[in-house]
């Protein structure tokens, strides 16, 4: 399978890839043919890109979504998340070549300075699939948000063209996730974790400082992986024992409240804020793609945790059922909505 076949087939939209945008990712809600309905708790997940004069429309609409779900049966939680840059620890570089956190905010200083369309991440979370269709939450984002997404060419004022910019769309189940009071698997525990976000939202782009320390707004990852679909329930096992790892790992481990803020000099990290594994929904053709999401105090911590010694070890197993990726790029929340 080359690159863009991955991409197209599994729908995972990175920021170094133009996926395509779509026949074959609007219809990803539905269910295909000869698979079930899923069970429990979804996350309707978008990746979309976008220019920079449409962002303030877009969030408009956004934040007027977030609150009018509060009405629809089922609905947990609205959250969207900008993307800033990459994780470099993912793909186990050495740490001290000073590439750690060297990509840290490229996606979005590029998209500032117009290199590039700027990507945002959309989780919108309901307790049931059935609830999820019934909402129309799939018709308000192809009517709002999707007529948003086009190329502008530069000018004063600059104008849109007729060129669409790629967005993914996917249904995914939550196999397991994790805060600083525990480690979640039963659909009630899931349900309440998923209604009970914990993020550090902020209406406009917290730059992130040179050591890559928290700058007042917590980061996110999202890590892209695609597997055989036979490999699933290995995957899920060995996933769910990754993130219990992940959770409550930190160094230095002398430090028993809760380790020590790293910095990209160092070795010091603070545990995860929240962890979580999502499995999509249904395979596509022999592959299933997975997002493994987490949320830190700051790209430090993140990157810090990954070269511990005791995370390797739990991530290695899982890194050789991978078949495409890893793709880990770095979010800052820009609206976080629990169901009121």
């Amino acid at each position: 399978m080359n690159r863009r076949e991955f991409f197209t087939t599994a729908g995972l939209l990175t920021a170094t890839t133009y996926m395509s945008a779509c026949a074959s990712n609007d219809s990803a809600t539905l269910v295909p043919i000869d698979q079930v309905k899923p069970v429990g708790a979804v996350t309707l997940y978008h990746e979309f890109k976008i220019a920079g004069p449409a962002i303030q429309n877009m969030m408009t609409a956004m934040g007027e979504q977030g609150i009018a779900l509060d009405a629809k049966t089922g609905f947990l939680n609205f959250t969207l998340k900008l993307m800033v840059g990459d994780s470099t620890m993912v793909n186990n570089l050495l740490a001290d070549t000073g590439l750690k956190g060297v990509l840290k905010s490229a996606y979005y200083d590029a998209a500032a300075a117009g290199k590039r369309a700027f990507t945002y991440a959309l989780l919108i979370r309901f307790d049931s699939y059935d609830n999820m269709m019934a909402s129309d939450v799939e018709t308000w984002f192809t009517d709002t948000i999707k007529p948003l997404l086009f190329v502008y060419a530069p000018g004063t004022p600059p104008t849109k063209t007729a060129l669409a910019l790629d967005y993914y769309k996917g249904v995914y189940q939550t196999i397991a996730a994790g805060d600083a009071n525990g480690i979640y698997q039963t659909q009630e525990e899931i349900v309440t974790f998923l209604s009970t976000q914990q993020d550090m939202e902020s209406s406009v782009y917290q730059p992130i400082p040179l050591d890559g320390t928290t700058s007042g707004a917590s980061i996110s990852v999202k890590n892209h992986v695609a597997i055989s679909d036979i490999n699933t329930d290995t995957i899920n096992t060995m996933a769910t024992a990754l993130l219990t790892v992940a959770q409550q790992t930190y160094q230095p481990e002398t430090n028993v409240t809760n380790g020590t803020s790293g910095t990209l000099s160092d070795s010091n990290y603070r545990k995860a804020v929240t962890t979580e594994i999502l499995q999509n929904a249904f395979a596509y053709g022999e592959m299933r793609n997975y997002l493994f999401h987490g949320v830190w105090e700051s790209v430090a911590d993140h990157e810090n945790s990954h070269i511990d010694p005791r995370f390797m070890a739990a991530a290695n197993p899982v890194g050789a059922y991978v078949i495409a990726g890893p793709s880990e790029p770095f979010y800052q929340t820009m609206i976080l909505h629990n169901k009121l």
